[in-house]
Order: C-alpha cells, then sequence, then structure tokens
C-alpha cells in the first residue's frame, strides 16, 4: 500500500483517505480517514486541488493542505 499526497496524486483515479492533517474544516468538509476521494482537477503555478468526495460533491483544497493529505488507491 503506497502512501501519496493528495497534491501528487495522478487525476482521475479514486483514492481513500488514510492520513488527515488536525484542521478541523476538513472534517466539516468530510474529508477523514476513509473517506474515498477522486482527483478531478489540479490547477497550475500551486493553485487548490479540485476533489470529487465519495461521489457526493466537489471541494477545492489548498495546496499547503492536499499536500499534507495522505491517500492510496482503492
Amino acid at each position: 500500500m503506497d502512501i501519496l499526497s493528495l497534491y501528487t496524486a495522478p487525476k482521475n483515479t479514486k483514492y481513500m483517505v488514510v492520513d488527515v492533517p488536525d484542521v478541523g474544516l476538513l472534517n466539516s468538509l468530510g474529508l477523514r480517514a476513509g473517506t474515498k476521494v477522486t482527483v478531478q482537477n489540479r490547477y497550475a503555478l500551486g493553485g487548490p486541488v479540485l476533489l470529487r468526495v465519495e461521489d457526493a460533491y466537489s471541494v477545492a483544497i489548498g495546496k499547503d493542505i492536499a499536500k499534507q493529505i495522505g491517500v492510496t488507491a482503492c
């Protein structure tokens, strides 16, 4: 099981979140260990990462936070 940073994870692949920093906003967005996400887009020049969370809704996460979220392929 290889753990990748959410920021470096390839697009259009489903991942399971395995490590999340202790940031309250992430929990309220539904990003916690065990959540399934798909990287939809990674914006240029250090912009945010657009995620599809549990095939239910999309959310953008800043680069610095996305680098701290660990994921593994499902």
